[in-house]
């Protein structure tokens, strides 16, 4: 399989570190250099849909979001482009299981039909629903209603495709773009137990940029309009998410229409 790791180029520590998990893992891999959002571009910007998220009652978009998204559709763009049938994509504050390598190589069969797969849990006490045996103790399977975190995830060339013609624009951050299949349309599943965790690096650069964002949002908007938007939003979020997670559960959904 294919396997990307992505990795700012001023993030020399984090990628010595990565080059250790990977080579305890017994894994090949290249490196893509992730946009900086330090530094980004009017061109960048034109690529994020600011008021839809305005309306939405969420505050804006901050530059290390942005950069992860973007960075993340070059990837998938590549991958669209160029093949092969599915790729691996880690962040660089990833930290491996012994077993990954393993849950790889059985994905790379592909013993059912996905789309997306998250090696990753970003909650996990949500409730998980087990559909497909991987090994003798780990399974591919559902998670209510969605799980959050894009640290390590496969996902198939027709779906990089998908996701990038039907997300031109960023509203949502990466992962909840991606996962939350009710929004993507694409067939989501998790790994149980995850083969992936979050690395706990408190040098993170997304964090750093959303007190930014939080102080924009409330200079163009009264607070109660922020709040009134936001719980309109969550309203409706709620109920489609149920909806659709009822009629995932029943077969009706989640399984690839699109291609």
């Amino acid at each position: 399989m294919r396997i990307v790791l992505i990795n700012l180029e001023r993030a020399s520590d984090r990628r010595a570190q990565m080059a250790r998990e990977f080579d305890a893992a017994g894994l090949r891999y290249e490196i893509k250099t992730a946009i900086d959002g330090r530094g980004l571009s009017p061109d960048h910007l034109t690529h994020v849909d600011r008021e839809r998220r305005q309306r939405l009652g969420l505050r804006p978009n901050d530059m290390g979001s942005i950069a992860c998204w973007l960075t993340h559709r070059e990837v998938m763009r590549d991958l669209a482009a160029n093949g092969p049938d599915m790729m691996a994509v880690f962040e660089d504050d990833a930290r491996f299981t012994p077993r990954l390598a393993e849950i790889l190589s059985v994905l790379e069969t592909r013993p059912f039909a996905f789309d997306v797969v998250s090696l990753y849990r970003g909650h996990p006490r949500r409730p998980f629903i087990p559909c497909v045996p991987l090994t003798d103790d780990h399974s591919a399977g559902r998670v209510r209603y969605s799980d959050s975190g894009s640290v390590g995830y496969v996902i198939t060339r027709p779906a990089a495709r998908h996701f990038l013609d039907t997300t031109p624009k960023m509203v949502l951050a990466l992962d909840h773009a991606l996962l939350r299949f009710w929004i993507s349309g694409l067939n989501a599943f998790y790994v149980d137990p995850p083969v992936v965790h979050h690395g706990g690096a408190h040098d993170s650069h997304i964090d750093d940029h959303r007190g930014a964002a939080r102080t924009e949002r409330y200079a163009t908007d009264p607070p109660a309009v922020i709040l009134w938007r936001r719980a309109i939003a969550g309203a409706r979020r709620a109920v489609k998410k149920r909806l659709a997670f009822r009629r995932l559960l029943r077969g009706e959904i989640g399984v690839t229409r699109w291609s």
